[in-house]
């Protein structure tokens, strides 16, 4: 089998556990607060690295950057809570296509906090995705409720945070990026998830549980699809998340995707695939700028 063919593989097992964790985190809202729901995606997520972490040996968990690890670890905490909160109040294909913002959100902060030249494809590009995510949300047309500003939000957070995993990764070893983002947010959702706790039923452990797991398998399988091909054709397949969560989401909850949701996160989409090629033609440190958006869901 070809490194092409193992690579999409690997990218719609990927595209089926995000698509799967979203769910979850849907179909578990109404019952348990976010904070239980956090605090076992997190937990579980953070026990099923483990193994792998010390595989490596735990001195590749050691922190040369404390201050690069607070400011990614905040970030990560709020925009976690504002993604799972957004996706258990809106539909989730439509949360699904707004997040596809995130990584052109990452090139406009890294011009910022990289020092990064932009130059005028790259402002093109970004202009066009902006396009894209008025097209789903409409504003004017239809009335843009508080849920869907805050998908967007949690959207600019997570590219905000993987301009910091970019920092970080030039100092501390990618296990350490990895590793210390769930458990902190394990820790901090831990005092929440203890006040508003719910004893769940045996289907609703087993399911708040699969959160973690989802988690776990979706960031192996991407990093192994990254891996084995060029980033900028793995990427084409990530468009894979928004049929799969559409599909989920309308024998689950109902949910019927607007064709202005297609059209909206297909060209976002495309903007963030030439941002990325962009990418690949300047540095070669490509691969951690894509997943780290990912660690999110």
């Amino acid at each position: 089998m070809s490194t092409s063919i193992k690579s999409v593989i690997w990218m719609l097992i990927a595209s089926v556990n995000f698509a799967l964790l979203n769910t979850l985190v849907k179909y578990l809202s109404p019952d348990y607060h976010l904070s239980q729901i956090i605090f076992f995606r997190s937990i579980f997520a953070v026990l099923f690295v483990l193994p792998w972490i010390v595989k490596s040996g735990l001195k590749t968990l050691k922190i040369y950057s404390i201050k690069l690890q607070l400011i990614r670890c905040t970030l990560a905490v709020i925009a976690m809570y504002l993604w799972f909160y957004s996706i258990s109040k809106i539909a989730l294909a439509e949360a699904t296509a707004i997040n596809f913002t995130a990584p052109i959100f990452g090139a406009i902060f890294a011009v910022y906090l990289l020092k990064e030249r932009i130059k005028s494809r790259r402002i093109i590009a970004i202009f066009i995705s902006l396009i894209g995510a008025l097209i789903i949300i409409r504003p004017g047309i239809i009335n843009v409720n508080s849920y869907v500003i805050i998908t967007l939000i949690a959207s600019i957070l997570m590219g905000l945070a993987s301009v910091y995993i970019k920092k970080i990764t030039l100092v501390d070893h990618p296990n350490a990026v990895v590793f210390y983002m769930p458990l902190v947010l394990s820790f901090v959702s831990l005092v929440p998830c203890i006040i508003f706790w719910k004893t769940p039923a045996l289907l609703s452990l087993i399911l708040l549980i699969s959160t973690g797991l989802t988690a776990f398998l979706a960031h192996v399988c991407v990093t192994r699809a990254f891996s084995s091909s060029d980033a900028t054709f793995v990427l084409i397949f990530d468009y894979l998340r928004l049929p799969v969560t559409a599909i989920l989401a309308f024998f689950l909850f109902g949910e019927i995707t607007s064709i202005w949701v297609w059209v909206g996160g297909l060209i976002i989409f495309l903007s963030s695939l030439y941002v990325a090629y962009r990418e690949r033609k300047k540095c070669n440190s490509k691969k951690t700028s894509l997943i780290s958006v990912k660690e999110f869901n």
